[in-house]
């Protein structure tokens, strides 16, 4: 019986966090493959590229098992468009719906980004007793993830 009151709390538990771990990855290799289907598209030039917000939301959702609960919109920085200008940084790309400079001294290139959405519930929404409410969210928890690949 006491087993039973130890065990059954750290299988649920070790449930718990394999199914987030499981559907955090899964959400990022979407995110991914919307980055793959932009490289494999190219851009022929700065400003003309071979993907399109369907082809690009398309990739996300068919890429996991998570399907149309992931959502993609462009990146900020882009505007209504998938590929915008930017710079790399030390932190990453700046992106911007303009070319010019850098502040690096060299010419902006082209990149796709993408900012995609998922809303992950969690398997079990109460724990009673046994754990804090700040360890024990029934909340979903809203993740949002960029990717940005150059593409010209």
């Amino acid at each position: 019986m006491i087993a039973a009151l130890i065990l059954v709390p750290l299988m649920l538990g070790v449930s718990e966090l394999g199914y987030r771990t499981w559907a955090k990855h899964q959400f990022e290799d979407a995110a991914q493959a919307g980055m793959d289907y932009a490289v494999v598209k190219k851009c022929a030039s700065a400003t003309s590229c071979g993907f399109d917000a369907t082809g690009m939301q398309s990739a996300v959702q068919n890429a996991t098992s998570l399907g149309t609960n992931v959502t993609v919109a462009p990146a900020s920085g882009c505007g209504a468009n998938y590929y915008c200008y930017g710079c790399p940084a030390g932190s990453g790309v700046t992106l911007s719906a303009t070319s010019g400079n850098c502040a690096n001294g060299g010419t902006s290139g082209t990149y796709a980004a993408l900012t995609a959405t998922y809303t992950y519930t969690p398997l079990f929404q109460a724990c009673g007793d046994f754990l804090p409410s700040s360890l024990c969210s029934s909340a979903p928890i809203k993740w949002t993830t960029t990717a940005v690949a150059r593409v010209y």
